[in-house]
């Protein structure tokens, strides 16, 4: 069913028209018939929501900026809601057609008498005005870039003045302002993409607006969607150009300009390059990175703002064009970003760079503050070693990285390349301690006493290491040897055993204790596990039954 102003009832729920009811709808204009804009304020957060209409009072078209996921989100629900309260009926009379005074009223007046009210209107509306001489003054002039800066800050001026701060309403004017002032120069761009002089008043028509964006504080972000639309018309005419030469030169121009002014990154156009490429061939993509990594090489990034965006833009275009291992040594690693460092370093090691790999993970575990902060590159210098089979590095390595990972073969290779025995034992030690330490969710360091344990044959000693955190799956693996160790001091530590860390509706948690209780069923009989279980219970309020125990009684025990 189409949702229209009649059925809304129907198709939407009873909690989204409440919830819009909660909303504020203002400055709801009716922009072409049945086309309505306005501001919808759901708190302190205003959003820009339209919604048109057909005959038939159907919604035919519908668009908010929330982004939310929903098919008709709450704020045009209350745009919905206040088009119904505003009775738009009354706006027509009998058969349809519009009650227009103003056009009776325009055929009727004086012409000198409305030239100069006009005039007066003119002079006290600076935004009126300049919209005016734009539309009067003949469309065969040819601008220049000097002249369309000024337009286009011009609007701003007659709209706030000097200040440094735009309402929403405010930025609202400044761009249908400058969507008036901005379209011939626009079309004339977009007729012809590859005409230099053309993009340039383009180009600065987007630089006065990023100008304004950067000096005029406003929540609103229509100055962000104004240019987005724009660079998406000139994103149509550039991808219909049919051959590369062209289409090289076109996409050129704003290649050449994504460092602006004082060294400032551009962003809207690097993300339009970044856009263009997505959707071309790879002979394009290839030579349009060739063009931006040169352009990245001859950069001094220390002086250019954002340079991390930038550094990470043009390697994801160097990546995507195949083009790494002809530019595997112009990107460098960036401070505190392991994602990038990892990509980079990842294909370095990948492409049998690995001294330069090396290099950059050394760097970066001697830059780091904390020791965590190391462990993907200690990871790569694992590989790198493991690769060139390097044993005395990689096992430095491996003893930094043994204390994140726990990993069982990492610990019987360290103690393979340990020669004293006295180093050996200090550093088990430390190890078992540091597992002990490791918080419930580190599932290797909860398991690597009880590997340890089993490759030294120690299973009396395991035992002492059943805790709540301990997995059921872990003890029962060791079960049988622990009871054969100490029959007695197993099942008491296993019915001491506290769950606090244990999924207990888990599928896999319900097999590993009825698996464990069969052990236990054929190693104690009832009256020694009843015995035990009493003895637990004893502890009075700090009992606390753990799944095992309530599994057997279960079974009636």
């Amino acid at each position: 069913m189409k949702l229209s102003l009649r059925n809304y009832k129907e198709v939407l729920t009873k909690e989204l028209v409440k919830k819009a009811g909660k909303n504020i709808v203002r400055e709801c204009d009716e922009v072409e018939k049945d086309s309505f804009q306005a501001y919808v304020d759901e708190n302190e957060v205003s959003f820009d929501v339209a919604i048109s209409l057909n005959n038939e009072k159907e919604i035919i078209h519908h668009s908010c900026d929330c982004n939310s996921k929903a098919g008709f989100c709450q704020h045009k629900t209350a745009l919905l809601l206040h088009l119904l309260k505003s009775k738009p009926k009354d706006r027509f009379a009998k058969g349809g057609r519009r009650i227009n005074q103003l056009e009776i009223l325009i055929e009727e007046i004086d012409p000198a008498k409305l030239k100069l009210w006009i005039k007066d209107v003119l002079v006290k509306n600076k935004d009126l005005e300049l919209a005016f001489i734009h539309q009067f003054t003949s469309q065969q002039k040819k601008y220049t870039p000097p002249e369309v800066k000024d337009y286009t800050r011009n609007a701003v001026k007659a709209v706030i003045k000097s200040r440094g701060r735009a309402e929403a309403n405010e930025v609202k004017k400044i761009v249908e302002l400058w969507t008036d002032i901005h379209d011939t120069i626009v079309n004339d761009y977009c007729s012809n993409v590859v005409d230099e002089a053309a993009f340039q008043n383009f180009d600065a028509l987007i630089e006065a607006v990023e100008d304004t964006q950067a000096k005029i504080a406003t929540a609103s972000n229509r100055f962000s969607k104004y240019v987005e639309s724009q660079l998406l018309k000139v994103l149509t005419s550039l991808q219909q150009l049919p051959t590369d030469e062209g289409w090289l030169v076109a996409i050129g121009y704003f290649a050449d300009r994504i460092i602006g002014m004082n060294f400032a990154l551009r962003t809207y156009y690097l993300s339009f390059v970044v856009s263009v490429l997505n959707g071309s061939s790879q002979t394009r993509k290839i030579m349009v990175t060739d063009k931006l990594v040169k352009q990245y090489t001859k950069c001094n990034l220390s002086q250019i703002d954002y340079n991390n965006i930038y550094t990470k833009t043009v390697f994801g275009l160097v990546q995507d064009s195949d083009l790494f291992k002809t530019y595997y040594n112009v990107f460098k690693p960036i401070r505190f970003d392991n994602d990038y460092n990892g990509e980079l370093i990842g294909q370095l090691v990948e492409s049998g760079h690995l001294r330069l790999a090396e290099k950059y993970c050394q760097e970066q575990i001697k830059a780091n503050v904390r020791d965590e902060y190391n462990e993907l590159y200690l990871q790569f210098l694992k590989e790198i070693y493991t690769i060139e089979k390097n044993e005395k590095k990689l096992a430095e390595v491996l003893k930094e990285l043994f204390p994140f990972t726990f990993d069982f073969d990492d610990y019987l290779f360290i103690c393979k390349q340990m020669e004293i025995e006295e180093e050996r034992k200090k550093w088990r030690t430390r190890m078992l301690a540091r597992a002990r330490q490791m918080p419930s969710f580190y599932k290797a360091a909860v398991i690597f006493p009880f590997r340890l344990m089993d490759y030294e044959g120690k299973y009396k000693k395991m035992i002492e290491y059943i805790n709540s955190s301990t997995p059921y799956s872990i003890i029962g693996k060791y079960a049988n040897k622990m009871i054969l160790a100490d029959r007695n001091g197993f099942l008491n530590e296993l019915f001491h055993k506290i769950d606090d860390f244990i999924d207990i509706e888990s599928d896999e948690i319900s097999a590993d204790i009825s698996a464990l209780a069969k052990i236990l069923e054929n190693n104690y009989s009832k009256i020694e596990l009843q015995q035990v279980i009493h003895n637990v219970q004893k502890r009075g309020w700090f009992y606390k039954e753990n799944i095992l125990i309530s599994f057997l009684r279960g079974k009636k025990l």
